[in-house]
């Protein structure tokens, strides 16, 4: 019966505690700070980072044309892959897109061609 009789009295008071929650506090979830809009004071600097992208693209453009020039086609890929992590406009993007093109057409003809010389020299 003692028992029964505890039992009586701890449930009210652990009921109490609960619903009192411990004296813990909940914190506020720390507030992000608001975008602010791009004012007039502050677009110069994103027209020079967007420059600089751009000068930076145009340099690896004019690189991977250097590279199918002299038909190093395997580092003009290299460097068209390179390009495909910068944000290009759309004119750099076809460009970019014409190259990759090229450079695909050069190396299956380049393949074709050498075939052709390694069956060429098996049947004399």
């Amino acid at each position: 019966m003692k028992l029964g009789l505890k039992i009586r009295f701890l449930v009210p008071i652990v009921a109490a505690a609960v619903l009192v929650g411990c004296g813990k506090t909940e914190e506020a979830p720390p507030t992000v700070p608001a975008v602010q809009p791009v004012t007039e004071s502050g677009k110069p600097a994103v027209q020079a980072a967007t420059a600089a992208a751009s000068s930076q693209a145009d340099g690896l453009i004019a690189k991977a044309q250097s590279l199918i020039t002299s038909k190093n086609y395997t580092e003009a890929t290299n460097v068209l892959k390179e390009l495909s992590s910068l944000k290009l406009t759309p004119e750099q993007q076809k460009l970019v897109d014409d190259l990759k093109a090229q450079v695909q057409k050069y190396m299956a003809s380049q393949a074709t061609s050498e075939a052709t010389k390694a069956v060429g020299g098996l049947l004399k």
